[in-house]
């Protein structure tokens, strides 16, 4: 045998054994590094309490899920969410809803489907990415209008995935949760397998218009199992939902978002004697989030319910009827978390360039920009500066935030402006930065050595007013 070629094989299995141990480590830093954390609202106002209980102990970014009725679309009250979702580093799920009807749910119609999708996409969300799911347990025909009906439930799905993805494609389209535990009953409810299999023999491009699973992983039957539990009814049950959709024949693999999940506790009303006390369901509770974080599949974790303290919730509710946290949950509260750095579109648009009437060339003047910003970050949080982008007889200075912007708002930024005079310089002069329309500035004289901005005099009218209330 050839040696070199003997000792090249042993380096090359030796590089491949390498890669997949960084792989794997990488993997794992992952998984470890991300916060999955959240919790489940059942009404915007309680984001104010809730925010500093999602992100504690070190976490940021961390998940709300909330449901949103079609009788609840009042554009200023859901945009404030938004807004408070921004500032507190939040990053929300969406949930549709009908309205209750005769005991039920309501089925939605292709027109709700229009205005929940069209409502969705006219708020300004704090991440570029936009979390949605597709209403809730649809085995359950109390969900559903009065009786579990996949096809029209499948073909509503993929309506509403298309139209938002044609609005936004960064729209992240998730299935509504299934109940993991509901048996057969007619047309009461069905078992989370035969409706992921009607699904699948009825339209099985159901399940590339998806981009996520909503998964309820509870510990099931009966709300009181064990973290160390697999399976369908198991806080795992998410994983069985995968191989059960693999073994159908689906090919596309999907992030995991738990958005209910959790163990009652005695504190309450009714059925009290069934479940664990609050000390152990919230010990239970934060075995299973150290489950969780490990698996790179699940993104997020809001566990079932922050503020619900009466029938039927009062047992999963984290808030007692004085809206006081239970004392056991301090635990969970007190456990580290991790950050998540979510992307933030940045846009604005220019609504003025204040420049002095007259200016001459080699002398140096002070200019003032003001911006709106129309994107989704909060500029003064993080560092935003605009770099120039002029003609090469102007010298201007990058543009920096040096207070706080939100969006919707406007800001100052002042800079230093110099117009060099070079000699037989025939092109035109502008001023401008990254993404402004530039500013053009025209010589006054034959020789170049005095320049105005070219703007009518209604524009500087318009701009020095547009300055004052800023």
């Amino acid at each position: 045998m050839d040696v070199s070629l003997y000792y090249m094989k042993k380096l090359t299995v030796f590089l491949i054994l390498i890669a997949i141990y960084l792989f794997a480590q990488v993997g794992s830093v992952n998984a470890v590094d991300k916060n999955i954390f959240g919790l489940h609202l059942t009404q915007t106002g309680d984001i104010d309490k809730a925010h500093s209980i999602i992100n504690s102990q070190g976490g940021d970014w961390g998940y709300i899920t909330i449901v949103i009725r079609t009788d609840q679309l009042n554009h200023n009250n859901w945009q404030e969410f938004m807004d408070k979702c921004r500032k507190y580093h939040i990053i929300p799920i969406i949930r549709l809803a009908s309205i209750m009807e005769n005991g039920y749910w309501k089925r939605p119609s292709a027109s709700d489907i229009d205005n929940l999708v069209n409502f969705l996409h006219g708020l300004n969300w704090p991440t570029q990415k936009q979390h949605v799911i597709f209403f809730n347990e649809i085995n359950h025909g109390t969900e559903w209008g009065g009786e579990v009906d996949i096809k029209s439930y499948a073909d509503l799905s993929i309506y509403a995935y298309q139209k938002l993805h044609s609005l936004n494609p960064n729209f992240v389209f998730l299935s509504g949760g299934l109940d993991l535990a509901a048996p057969n009953k007619g047309a009461e409810l069905k078992t989370a397998g035969d409706t992921y299999r009607e699904i699948y023999l009825y339209k099985p491009e159901y399940f590339q218009n998806l981009d996520g699973v909503a998964s309820h992983s509870y510990p099931n039957h009966g709300y009181v199992g064990l973290p160390t539990d697999t399976g369908q009814h198991s806080i795992r049950g998410y994983i069985w939902e995968l191989s059960f959709l693999k073994a159908l024949g689906v090919t596309k693999t999907y992030p995991i978002y738990i958005t209910e999940t959790g163990w009652p506790h005695r504190e309450g009303e009714t059925k009290s004697n069934q479940y664990y006390t609050a000390d152990t369901s919230a010990e239970l509770l934060r075995q299973a989030l150290k489950i969780w974080q490990k698996d790179d599949r699940v993104q997020a974790v809001t566990p079932f319910i922050y503020n619900y303290p009466y029938a039927p919730f009062d047992h999963f509710s984290w808030l007692d009827t004085s809206e006081n946290l239970h004392s056991a949950y301090q635990k969970v509260v007190n456990d580290p978390k991790n950050k998540n750095t979510p992307f933030q579109v940045t846009t604005y648009e220019l609504v003025a360039n204040n420049l002095p009437f007259i200016i001459l060339t080699d002398t140096e003047y002070l200019g003032e920009v003001i911006l709106k910003n129309t994107g989704q970050s909060i500029w003064g949080e993080t560092s935003f500066c605009l770099s120039p982008e002029s003609t090469i007889n102007v010298t201007v200075d990058q543009i920096c935030t040096s207070s706080t912007v939100y969006p919707g708002s406007k800001g100052k930024f002042s800079y230093k402006l110099k117009i060099k005079n070079i000699p037989d310089y025939k092109d035109k002069t502008f001023i401008s930065w990254k993404n402004i329309d530039p500013q053009e500035i025209s010589p006054l004289n034959g020789s170049g050595t005095i320049y105005s901005p070219k703007t009518t005099i209604l524009q500087k009218v318009v701009q020095y007013f547009q300055s004052l209330f800023i």
